[in-house]
């Protein structure tokens, strides 16, 4: 699958050369984590890596600034008044959502959205996806190319990446900037996302991720895609 996706990928784009293409997408891909910032306070947009790119939460979602790290490219969203007794407002769909930009120049996805999504099925790209490294951990892989990004549905076996979170994790990709754009959605313990809900919150996440990083003039869409 690997020698195909690099095959892919040469047609796509005719840049980068075989040995270097699970590198690249491998360097780009999110891990998940963050050491603890100075405060709480709910708020719904951050400006990230000294604001060449910026991070906002769809409606009722509010970023964690305790556990996000703006000069790391990394921010965690959640609802609002879990965060903030002073912002009592909650999303519809209530989940946890990350976001992780990668490096200037890691930009991955646009034109090259089909190699991508069959990497992520490959045995490296489950390798990426795994919160251990471990692909054999990483089961149930379902991913969509769309011309808003990759997304993702996969299981991970080996426990959640964040406490308090289980199940299917949904996670979508997307260049912004010249970088990686990498989005998950978990679902917290005590209300579990289905799968149309966790495709609909991760779908929200991507446009919003977009188009607060987009061009005044530049008008961001997302069509309904569903993961197969």
């Amino acid at each position: 699958m690997f020698v195909r996706l690099c095959v892919m990928v040469l047609a796509l784009s005719g840049l980068v050369a075989c040995g270097n293409v699970g590198t690249k997408l491998t360097n780009g891909l999110s891990q998940i984590g963050a050491p603890p910032d100075a405060t709480g306070q709910g708020i719904r947009t951050l400006a990230l890596l000294g604001g060449n790119v910026r991070v906002r939460g769809p409606e009722g979602y509010c970023v964690d600034q305790s556990a996000s790290d703006a000069r790391r490219g990394f921010a965690v969203m959640a609802g609002c008044a879990v965060l903030s007794a002073d912002t009592p407002v909650m999303p519809s769909l209530n989940g946890l959502i990350t976001v992780q930009f990668g490096d200037a120049g890691t930009a991955s996805v646009t034109e090259n959205e089909d190699a991508f999504a069959a990497f992520l099925k490959s045995e490296a790209g489950r390798s990426v996806l795994a919160a251990n490294g471990d692909m054999t951990t990483v089961v149930e892989v379902a991913t969509i190319a769309d011309r808003a990004g990759v997304l993702a549905r996969f299981v991970d076996t080996s426990g959640p990446s964040i406490a308090g979170t289980s199940g299917p994790q949904w996670r979508g990709f997307l260049d912004i900037n010249g970088r990686l754009a990498t989005v998950t959605v978990l679902s917290l313990d005590y209300d579990n996302l289905t799968r149309g809900q966790g495709e609909r919150l991760l779908i929200v996440a991507m446009a919003d991720l977009a188009e607060v990083n987009a061009p005044a003039s530049q008008a961001v869409s997302v069509a309904e895609v569903s993961l197969e």
